[in-house]
């Protein structure tokens, strides 16, 4: 792994890994970034990288896990002689229900509106995990999906906090009746996140490949490979 870099660019958090040449530098405040590939594909661990890189700086992170599978011992691994620090730096949400993580974020737009100096970070780790199990009907799960992604735009925003929330997949078909793969959340997840990063397994089993699927400033198509390592990423 890279050392720790400086934030230069203090409106972008770094990997310090191979994933930062895709974007130009890291991870940029101010905006919605999504994440999405299958299971093990590294969405979590590259979210959890950004959440100990900003920590260790000092600066807060909000992640909500809607999974219940937030790692201690991987931040650990991750944050090394820091933990200790980056640990209480860290401020995790669990929500069990869709409308728990509705509440959730609400309260968390709420709190970083009072503390917006002391935050750099928000992940939401995985966006559409609860949304998919819930029973309520399709429309206002859309409804309230679209309502969530607008208060984490909101706090990107207004506060200058980098958003990255993670995604999941599902095979479809496209016009030509060739199985595609797609994110999870359809236009919604879509149109707020102005930065798309797919991954994807190859055939080497702690391989991976990140393809930029939208930027700003960066054209798409881009690709970078990288491992997941007992450290981060390499």
């Amino acid at each position: 792994m890279k050392v720790l870099a400086n934030f230069e660019d203090n409106h972008k958090i770094p990997t310090n890994s191979i994933i930062d040449d895709l974007l130009g530098g890291g991870v940029e405040k101010g905006t919605i970034t999504q994440i999405f590939g299958p299971p093990s594909s590294g969405k979590s661990n590259i979210a959890l990288v950004l959440a100990v890189n900003v920590a260790k700086t000092g600066k807060k992170v909000v992640y909500i896990d809607t999974e219940g599978g937030i790692s201690i011992d991987r931040i650990k691994q991750i944050s090394g002689d820091d933990f200790h620090k980056v640990v209480n730096n860290i401020i995790v949400f669990e929500p069990t229900s869709f409308l728990e993580q509705n509440e959730n974020l609400r309260t968390i737009e709420l709190w970083i509106r009072k503390h917006h100096e002391e935050v750099d970070l928000c992940v939401l780790d995985s966006a559409v995990a609860l949304y998919r199990v819930d029973d309520m009907k399709s429309s206002r799960l859309n409804k309230e999906l679209g309502k969530q992604m607008g208060i984490l735009a909101k706090i990107a925003r207004n506060y200058d906090v980098a958003v990255v929330l993670t995604n999941q997949i599902y095979s479809s078909f496209d016009d030509d009746n060739k199985d595609s793969v797609k994110a999870v959340g359809g236009t919604i997840l879509q149109y707020w996140s102005k930065i798309i990063i797919q991954l994807e397994r190859n055939g080497d089993f702690n391989k991976r490949i990140a393809t930029l699927k939208r930027h700003r400033s960066i054209g798409e198509g881009k690709q970078v490979t990288f491992k997941i390592s007992s450290n981060g990423i390499i």
